[in-house]
């Protein structure tokens, strides 16, 4: 701001100036009944990616000028700074050195006989900030911290539109400072009502995590539980195959739970069809190989039109064969894949095998997955001393050495790196513990069906001790 000829972005209200030594610097009157001056330097480097307003940033660099660093002064009120920041009650009360100068300062004047609120602001206590940008990487954050003061002295604010990346920037910097509790019970109505321009493209991706932060920041409840569903809906090229224990890491993982689970589905039913020990079709005496043969097909040609899919050939081929194309990976958006699986046909051999295909099998396993999805996929954050926590699904690194017994089958089991779970569809009821409408439970039957190792979607009729989720350990 200091250069008059940058494209910074411009504030509203009236601005005077304020001149330290040879140079001013704008004077911004939250309130011009002030009695305290913050001078506020916002360090901006080359690694800013964006801007307020929008176009500044492209303005700046098609002019090949360098990014302005302004410095503000904020004329404000200290009670009130201190009444709803512990940041301001801490910074400007003695002991610390900014305290000691403001209560030197007001003293000073009072001896004089002169009322800080109606004195010149050069004459006002002083108190340094720096605001870096490696939180936000924006330049024109001087518009919203003047935004955040406006709304603290109770005023509204004066950037217009309030954009989606604004109000990030606005609560990361209520965060630094400590305003968060005051910025969500008065800026309640913008958030709630705020429309966020999602888009499938990368720009949609960061609108899409801005309002995961946003509500993190603002909203501990169900609002971030669905913002963190989208985005584990939606998946991420930044996400890698390592999870630590990270808010990111854990949407990263989820995700990759629901994709094995779904899969799952297809895997299983592949393989039943391609085995000649148990037939699928149940017309009784009118049971057929040709028919599950037949459904063997359809299926398979279905999965690979829809690139679901990918039939290898059995010679080994070295990865590095840049002749030779891999079978990706599903990156798509998860609901999206959902309603591509419900396209399956209903095929039939002749008009007497009705029900013998995979659609039958697979839509009530997809819908079950959908509803799991709905009630539990997001992460549910809940209260603690040190902050907010989750139920992380990400297992934690198993610290004992492995142990192996046989097994009734005469099978080797490792049974010191703790139980495997299979989840059986035959034993999920229609009254499933969702419809308790305890949030707990909720979270449990999303977690045990999509944590499982294994997944039997095969369903028969239930006995009278059948029960539960259907998760049980192998």
């Amino acid at each position: 701001m200091s250069d008059p000829k940058s494209p910074g972005p411009r504030l509203s209200k009236a601005i005077t100036a304020i001149r330290v030594g040879e140079q001013e610097y704008p004077l911004l009157d939250i309130r011009s009944t002030g009695d305290l001056i913050l001078d506020v330097s916002f360090k901006n480097t080359t690694e800013c990616t964006k801007s307020i307003p929008k176009d500044a940033l492209r303005e700046l660099r098609s002019k090949k000028l360098p990014i302005p660093s302004p410095r503000i002064f904020y004329r404000v009120r200290l009670e009130t700074l201190k009444k709803h920041s512990e940041y301001f009650r801490t910074l400007l009360t003695p002991p610390f050195a900014e305290g000691v100068l403001v209560k030197e300062s007001l003293l000073r004047l009072s001896k004089l006989n002169q009322n800080p609120t109606e004195v010149e602001a050069e004459q006002l206590p002083r108190v340094r900030i720096v605001d870096d940008d490696t939180a936000t990487k924006t330049i024109g954050r001087e518009m919203i911290f003047g935004d955040l003061l406006q709304v603290l002295h109770g005023a509204s604010p004066l950037t217009t539109p309030f954009t989606t990346h604004c109000l990030t920037v606005l609560v990361i910097m209520a965060d630094r400072f400590s305003l968060l509790p005051f910025l969500t019970r008065h800026f309640q109505k913008n958030l709630l009502s705020h429309k966020y321009q999602i888009s499938q493209d990368k720009n949609g991706e960061e609108t899409l995590r801005q309002k995961v932060l946003i509500q993190f920041h603002t909203d501990h409840g169900v609002r971030f539980a669905a913002a963190t569903k989208e985005l584990i809906l939606r998946g991420s090229f930044r996400w890698g195959g390592n999870y630590d224990m990270s808010g990111e890491s854990e949407c990263a993982y989820r995700r990759t739970c629901v994709l094995r689970t779904i899969a799952s589905i297809q895997s299983q039913f592949l393989a039943i069809y391609s085995s000649s020990w148990d037939r699928q079709c149940k017309l009784g005496y009118d049971s057929s190989a040709a028919c599950d043969s037949f459904q063997l097909g359809e299926m398979v040609k279905f999965l690979t039109k829809k690139g679901l899919l990918s039939l290898i050939p059995f010679q080994s081929v070295s990865p590095e064969d840049s002749e030779y194309i891999w079978p990706e990976a599903y990156s798509g958006d998860v609901d999206y894949l959902i309603n591509m699986l419900r396209q399956c046909p209903s095929y039939q051999i002749d008009h007497n095998h009705g029900r013998c295909g995979l659609r039958t099998k697979l839509l009530p396993a997809l819908d079950f997955i959908k509803s799991c999805i709905d009630s539990g996929l997001g992460i549910r954050l809940t209260a603690s001393k040190n902050g907010p926590v989750f139920d992380s699904w990400i297992p934690p690194p198993a610290p004992k050495q492995p142990f192996y017994v046989a097994d009734e089958k005469g099978e080797d089991v490792d049974i010191a790196g703790g139980t495997h779970k299979e989840f059986q569809f035959a034993l999920v009821r229609p009254k499933m513990v969702w419809g308790t409408g305890n949030n707990s439970n909720v979270e449990r039957s999303a977690k045990g069906l999509f944590t499982a190792e294994r997944w039997d979607w095969i369903t028969e009729p239930e006995s009278s001790g059948k029960s539960g989720i259907g998760v049980r350990p192998l």
